[in-house]
């Protein structure tokens, strides 16, 4: 009989120990399907360290359209990065009561590579103080546009997910 029970246990183990695997298996399987599908950013698009420092008093303004990988919502933006890990705002309400773009950013997926449209309002600036503050496009100074520290804030106009254009068979 105490023979006949260890059977069991060891067959009782094996069993589970097969399904953790399969489970494991299957998991990666699922995830190599949903990125096989997504496109990446080329390592050769511009970083938003190379745009600041090609901003000049000829081309003073950051570009509308950008790709870059999205981050998170925090309050009332949506926060995208670059390769580097330097982020952008993308403002897309005024107020946490403004609900028309709400359902939009909902789609957006963390770690996807996007390109965002939008129109360039100002910038988080550091100073002395540890609190950020909001400066308006026109009160910035190029130098301060151009700050290492300093996160380009956008209103967000569109987004389109970065998706491979073949099909895969």
């Amino acid at each position: 009989m105490l023979y006949f029970l260890n059977i069991q246990k060891i067959l009782y183990t094996g069993f589970l120990l097969s399904n953790i695997s399969t489970l494991s298996v299957f998991a990666q399987e699922v995830h190599r399907a949903a990125s096989t599908y997504r496109s990446s950013i080329s390592l050769s698009e511009p970083r938003i360290s190379d745009i600041k420092e090609s901003l000049s008093s000829e081309s003073p303004n950051f570009p509308n359209s950008l790709k870059l990988f999205f981050q998170e919502l925090k309050g009332n933006y949506a926060i995208f990065y670059d390769w580097n890990g330097e982020t952008v705002y993308y403002k897309y309400r005024i107020n946490k009561f403004d609900k028309s773009k709400l359902r939009q950013v909902r789609k957006l997926s963390e770690g996807a590579a996007y390109e965002i449209n939008g129109r360039w309002e100002g910038l988080i600036v550091f100073q002395v103080s540890t609190v950020p503050l909001f400066k308006k496009a026109s009160e910035i100074s190029l130098e301060e546009k151009k700050d290492k520290f300093s996160i380009p804030v956008f209103d967000l106009v569109e987004f389109k997910e970065l998706a491979l254009d073949e099909i895969l068979y």
